[in-house]
């Protein structure tokens, strides 16, 4: 495992308010990263675990810290963190997803340990995205923290309680919503088949080549090779499963018809990436490939699945909504939305920060875009 720190690991850090202190991480707890990520409070975010930080890493924009915020009486935070540099102002820090803590108050104090160590290290900017509820936005903007875009890409989602590992797949499927239900044995009867996949070059293009074909017109999709790159990589850390979705032709030849991208961390899963072909004879192919998801992540021994974005609850049933059609097919799994608080800066120095609220992070967006196609700078 490697990390790009700016300081020596396991070095005293920087306190906070509350005696919160945070430090790099030594080498052993680098070593054991994704377990002392799934013990933080919530059970841990795949976003913070050592596979995503290692991609983001090897994308070449961002260099990784592996943090550890040290609480009187407490147990510690695990914290991953993103840092980006800005030619003449500094880095600014993400902590995907995070921090983690047990209530708002613990949430912010882990957060102010990290500013204060990002500080330190002269960054300009601390960005969180903790997974807090919404009423949690007052006492985030009373702390300083000001809105932002959000990063990670589910500020809304659909988790789906996946119980006791040790319930039988029969009470799991029972356990789904009726539409679920149906549809996935519809899929069934129709000959649709789902099966777990190496994410082999071959795998990835085809998965690829779905995500093209349901993105087109809707949104902006990254680079081919980021896919591959992201997927393969989970894949060989033992973090990821691809999924495909195939269904024979007149003449009995499989054809490719959906696909999908799980992640694991801890006791909990995400769904990553899917998309299928939009003919009608694939009704269905989408639920069997969320089922074969689900199974994966039982016999993982997790006991909550992420469908990883829906719009915000209040917009559940709006069809103008952009992920109108996605919220429902994912709350056919479960009728619930989860709604997080959202994503929100830190200004650590007041006048570099303005320089970057005002022209910089537009600029970057901009540039990734013409140069990268890329809106994700």
């Amino acid at each position: 495992m490697s990390g790009s720190l700016s300081g020596a690991a396991g070095s005293p850090g920087a306190t906070a308010p509350g005696g919160a202190v945070a430090r790099f991480a030594g080498d052993a707890e680098r070593a054991d990263w994704d377990a002392l990520i799934a013990a933080n409070p919530g059970g841990g975010e795949v976003w913070m675990g050592d596979a995503y930080l290692d991609v983001k890493r090897r994308e070449g924009r961002y260099r990784d810290h592996r943090v550890i915020v040290e609480r009187p009486g407490r147990a510690p935070i695990a914290v991953g963190v993103l840092a980006k540099r800005v030619p003449l102002l500094g880095e600014w820090w993400h902590l995907p997803a995070g921090p983690a803590g047990e209530s708002t108050e613990a949430v912010l104090e882990a957060a102010a340990a990290v500013a204060a160590l990002a500080r330190s290290r002269g960054a300009f900017l601390l960005k969180i995205e903790p997974r807090l509820d919404p009423s949690a936005r007052d006492a985030i903007h009373a702390a300083g923290y000001r809105d932002t875009v959000r990063i990670v890409p589910n500020p809304s989602t659909v988790i789906v309680d996946l119980g006791d590992p040790a319930r039988s797949e029969e009470q799991l499927l029972a356990g789904l919503g009726k539409k679920a239900r149906n549809s996935i044995n519809r899929a069934k009867r129709d000959g649709i088949v789902a099966t777990r996949v190496s994410a082999t070059d071959e795998h990835c293009a085809a998965l690829y080549r779905l995500l093209q074909e349901t993105a087109e017109g809707r949104f902006v999709l990254r680079s081919e090779r980021y896919y591959r790159e992201f997927w393969q990589s989970f894949e060989r850390a033992g973090s990821g499963q691809m999924f495909l979705a195939h269904r024979d032709d007149a003449d009995g030849r499989p054809q490719l018809i959906a696909g999908a991208y799980a992640m694991a961390l801890g006791a909990k899963t995400t769904y990553k990436d899917g998309a299928s072909v939009r003919a009608k004879t694939a009704y269905g192919a989408s639920h069997a490939l969320q089922w074969e998801v689900i199974r994966w992540a039982h016999e993982r021994g997790a006991v909550a699945h992420d469908l990883c974005g829906a719009p915000p609850a209040a917009r559940a049933d709006d069809r103008e909504h952009p992920l109108h059609g996605v919220g429902q097919f994912k709350r056919s799994f479960s009728p619930d939305i989860t709604d997080y608080a959202g994503a929100f800066d830190l200004p650590l120095k007041p006048a570099a920060y303005r320089l970057w609220a005002t022209l910089g992070d537009r600029l970057a967006r901009r540039a990734s875009l013409a140069i990268r196609k890329d809106p994700y700078y």
